[in-house]
């Protein structure tokens, strides 16, 4: 409709003789209903060009407008001009809600496109924390978002499976093993998650050695277990004695170690619906970005001090960055020039979208930065969305560098801890429906709360808030898409596919409902062209506040047998967006709460 109607300005402007070719016609939808449908400044916008006042101009452009999509097409003080969809326009969208919703819902704008989309990138031998539960809803929002464009999307996790993270906890992992009086074996008969669970406290400890303690030794161990790790992987590095390490079994304890945490990141991806189509890990992309920094010294890097740096630039806001340390190793920065490339020659994207936290956006500018000197079109074609952190009421960060960790798994269990004794007061659910519906209304939760904030800003997740049934969350929508499943299955109207086109609209919770509904794919397309999940967010919370006024104010019971019907449609067709319009957001629909 927005297309529409910017197709009629523009040929109301040309018969106007306005030269429309530079003209950027918007076309908005008011906040307030009174103020029509759609609202477009366009008048005032010309006023200064044509010497006119805009009143004069929308005046004359409103003259020009017939179409039976509109009851009513106003000027409004001091120029706006304000569209007001017709009844006959909002039944036919209906119509197309509810007898057609796939066709209705889909769209062919980018077909053909290709995305390679990377997000979550939890790393083995590290806490799946929550900044990584953050990345994965945006990620997955970001996907299905433009696979409602057409898109051909591809799902990228990018791990790091070797560097000084690793080395930490395999040091970490000898000490832990040692004080516990435990043998690798020991370890190796606990359920998965007590495994991984070992894993992380291995890595605190190393990181403690590592980062905040006067502790040279176990320094110059972790150094000596990095390269170590790195060589086993990608032995183009010179040979030392590793006679230390092969008695240690370091090289097992590394590969099952690693293979825990994959199969344990697994079930969490399960639990949150997102399945990756691809997987790259430092341990494949770390040779060849080594060999591409080192093939580029003096060209694009140059040596410093026995490592290989890329100079920062302070008029583009770009600080000096380590590739290669001086022990020869390639940092973060040259793995990542080496999964550009890599992407690149397995995926041939049109476009690569990563997204990561607000904090590595600095470190992003400079490796685009250096990519662009190596090759133009691969960093032409990659986008970086930084998303803010996730805090709880006290405002503490999620960090996973020291004991203060809060792990994603651990969020996910807690809400959905908290959603079971919500439920629990209410006794006429069983205990057996709570166990199953709770872990979607959980993950529903979790997901809407990240969603709704624009992505960039930081997060304040509250659980009660969160889980609540009223208000703008999650379990409310969901309750919405419930009470219409049970007020289809109630009166078991099959007149419901059949769309009146009469005196309907008259009562204002039904048109106000009718209207909000006829949005829906005009806020996809918005939401999904500027990657903004809460654009969708705020479009579902106000349809569930139009659906609930309606149902609190109009009584289906009362109602004689045909106008029922085309109330039941429009409650099918509130049922059918939600449902669309969470599963776009990664949320699942419950069919009783």
């Amino acid at each position: 409709m927005k297309a529409k109607i910017k197709k009629i300005l523009t040929e109301a402007l040309t018969e106007m003789g306005v030269n429309t070719s530079s003209i950027d016609i918007v076309v908005e939808t008011p906040k307030d209903p009174s103020n029509g449908d759609y609202s477009s400044n366009v008048a005032m916008r010309l006023s200064p060009v044509l010497k006119k006042k805009p009143s004069d101009i929308a005046d004359e452009i409103v003259q020009k407008v017939d179409d039976e999509d509109f009851s009513k097409v106003e000027v409004v003080a001091p120029g706006f001009i304000n569209f007001y969809l017709s009844p006959t326009y909002l039944l036919k969208e209906l119509e197309k809600v509810v007898t057609t919703p796939e066709e209705y819902f889909s769209s062919s704008l980018k077909k053909g496109q290709k995305l390679a989309i990377e997000y979550t990138d939890a790393n083995p031998f590290k806490i799946l924390h929550i900044g990584h539960l953050y990345s994965n809803t945006v990620g997955e929002a970001f996907s299905r978002l433009q696979e409602a464009l057409g898109v051909d999307v591809k799902r990228v996790n990018y791990q790091g499976d070797i560097g000084l993270h690793v080395a930490k906890t395999l040091w970490g992992l000898e000490k832990k093993l040692k004080d516990d009086g435990n043998t690798f074996s020991d370890i190796e008969k606990l359920p998965l998650v007590h495994r991984v669970k070992y894993l992380g406290d291995a890595y605190i400890e190393g990181s403690e050695a590592y980062d905040y303690s006067d502790n040279p030794e176990a320094r110059s161990d972790i150094d000596a277990i990095n390269y170590y790790i790195f060589y086993i992987t990608a032995p183009i590095l010179e040979k030392r004695d590793f006679k230390k390490f092969e008695e240690l079994q370091m090289k097992e304890k590394y590969t099952k170690g690693r293979l825990w945490c994959l199969e344990y990141f697994e079930t969490i991806y399960k639990r949150l619906g997102t399945k990756f189509d691809y997987y790259f890990f430092e341990s494949e992309v770390g040779e060849a970005g080594l060999k591409i920094v080192l093939d580029n010294v003096g060209k694009v890097f140059k040596e410093d001090d026995g490592a290989v740096i890329y100079e920062g630039d302070e008029k583009k806001n770009l600080h000096t960055r380590v590739f290669v340390n001086k022990y020869g190793l390639p940092t973060y920065e040259s793995k990542e020039i080496g999964l550009a490339f890599k992407k690149k020659e397995v995926m041939d994207f049109d476009l690569s979208i990563v997204i990561t936290a607000n904090e590595q956006s600095g470190y992003f500018k400079v490796v685009t930065d250096a990519l662009s000197k190596l090759d133009t079109d691969i960093a032409k074609n990659t986008k970086h969305f930084s998303h803010g952190v996730v805090k709880l009421p006290n405002s503490q960060k999620m960090s996973s560098r020291r004991g203060g960790i809060i792990s994603a798994e651990w969020l996910l269990d807690e809400t959905k801890k908290k959603v079971i004794e919500k439920m629990r007061g209410n006794g006429e659910i069983s205990t057996e429906r709570i166990e199953g519906i709770a872990e979607k209304i959980a993950v529903g939760a979790i997901k809407y709360a990240f969603l709704k904030v624009g992505v960039g800003n930081d997060i304040a997740f509250d659980f009660e808030k969160a889980i609540s049934f009223d208000g703008d969350t999650g379990p409310y929508i969901q309750y919405v898409y419930s009470r219409c499943n049970s007020l289809l299955k109630e009166f078991k109207d099959d007149r419901v596919q059949k769309i009146c086109y009469g005196e309907c609209l008259v009562n204002p919770y039904v048109e106000g409902l009718m209207r909000t509904l006829s949005k829906y794919r005009s806020v996809l397309l918005d939401s999904a062209s500027g990657y903004s999940p809460s654009t969708l967010c705020q479009y579902l919370f106000n349809l569930s506040q139009s659906f609930n006024s309606f149902y609190q104010n109009v009584r289906l019971s009362d109602m004689e047998e045909d106008e029922r019907g085309i109330l039941l449609a429009i409650v099918k067709g509130v049922m059918n967006i939600v449902e669309h319009g969470l599963d776009i957001l990664g949320i699942a629909v419950v069919e009783r709460m």
